[in-house]
């Protein structure tokens, strides 16, 4: 069987299977098995190779599914992605990154409801709607991290319930506190009726920014992370992110 984690990269868009299966080189053929293998550490075993309508890329079969190599064996195709076999690095996935970070900077962290934990030393923003269940999940979640510097951004794009929850968060005298109650699930009918200027700036910038879903996390290095990132996973990004700052190397 592979690996797992690497089936995930390499193996997660499955294709069917080609029906001139036998037409490359048995040379070749040998070769890209054997470049495919040493490139993966020996996780991947390719058991069949096939030519495709594109010169220089083939269609590899292991462990019954299908993904695409070039001619080195190195580099391969899966799901609209480009993999770097070798690495192990979603090179597609990295350009993304760049594109579509935001400088944390840009943030108006003004209109932010901020919370600190310990030393507050690893920092992030998060747009959050309470009609959102991972939302909320993700809250719980953060609720246990320590030494964290949150920015809360209220972003009630699911419903119109969610710009009325937001709207009465917003106008209350303790903003912090009824939005924390509303993402663990309380609907308090609120005044409604105060300066929304900052709550549209927020929901203005979602737009620029083409932030789409809930939740966002925008990393202080501006990377962004969409919707429900596995805790470990997410942990990683935090450390990270607070090291690439340290450095001097955020961007």
């Amino acid at each position: 069987m592979l690996n797992k984690p690497l089936l995930c990269l390499l193996l997660a868009a499955a294709a069917p299977i080609s029906s001139h299966a036998d037409d490359v080189p048995a040379k070749l053929a040998a070769q890209l098995k054997s470049a495919v293998a040493t490139n993966t550490g020996g996780q991947v075993q390719v058991k069949q190779l096939s030519m495709t309508p594109w010169p220089g890329v083939y269609e590899a079969m292991a462990d019954g599914e299908v993904f695409y190599v070039d001619a080195t064996g190195r580099f391969g195709f899966v799901g609209g992605s480009l993999m770097d076999l070798k690495a192990r690095q979603d090179l597609t996935a990295k350009k993304l990154d760049t594109a579509m970070a935001i400088e944390f900077d840009r943030l108006p962290l003004q209109h932010a409801i901020k919370e600190v934990h310990g030393d507050g030393s690893k920092v992030f923003a998060v747009f959050e709607d309470p009609n959102c269940p991972i939302c909320r999940s993700f809250t719980k979640f953060l609720d246990q991290l320590d030494d964290v510097t949150i920015y809360r951004f209220m972003f009630p794009v699911i419903s119109p319930e969610s710009q009325g929850l937001a709207r009465g968060a917003w106008c209350s005298p303790d903003r912090a506190g009824v939005w924390k109650a509303m993402m663990a699930g309380a609907r308090p009918q609120l005044n409604q009726r105060c300066d929304l200027d900052g709550l549209v700036e927020i929901l203005a910038l979602g737009e620029r920014f083409q932030i789409n879903n809930t939740p966002t996390v925008v990393m202080s290095t501006g990377k962004r992370l969409v919707g429900a990132t596995p805790p470990e996973q997410f942990l990683q990004e935090l450390e990270a992110a607070r090291h690439l700052v340290a450095q001097g190397q955020q961007r």
